[in-house]
């Protein structure tokens, strides 16, 4: 499934470069991973099973600024579901063009929320990553 949302580069987003700064790249691709679990019910589920996504990796490649009053599409999309882990990746885009502002790979462990230690990815908990991973 590839979800997005949009978000509007505001002056606060800014460098001294007048570019989005790069925490705001992150800041934004965590935005919109939210967007795709609350969408789905899967925070919720998560939270009701006391268990978490926890963010062990990121890969970012910035391919272009971006300025002041752009519109950026965030999509996000599941692409792998391991035994203890899961690679999401997201691409910024220009708002109504093919144009990357930026890509990254991420990958998450599942994690209890109790022992903070990373759990194998079965049965309620791979299912819902697997509906994220197949919906249209």
């Amino acid at each position: 499934m590839t979800d997005y949302i949009r978000k509007k580069v505001r002056g606060y987003h800014l460098d001294q470069h007048g570019h989005l700064n790069n925490s705001g790249y992150t800041e934004f691709m965590e935005e919109a991973r939210w967007a795709l679990f609350e969408n789905n019910n899967a925070e919720e589920f998560l939270s009701k099973n006391d268990l978490a996504l926890t963010l062990v990796n990121v890969n970012i490649n910035y391919r272009r600024p971006s300025f002041l009053n752009e519109t950026l599409e965030i999509h996000t999309k599941v692409m792998r579901i391991g035994t203890t882990s899961c690679k999401i990746d997201q691409t910024i885009y220009l708002e109504g063009s093919n144009t990357i502002i930026a890509d990254a790979s991420n990958t998450f462990a599942l994690m209890n929320k109790t022992t903070h230690k990373a759990v194998a990815i079965e049965g309620k908990a791979r299912e819902k990553l697997e509906q994220l991973a197949n919906a249209l």
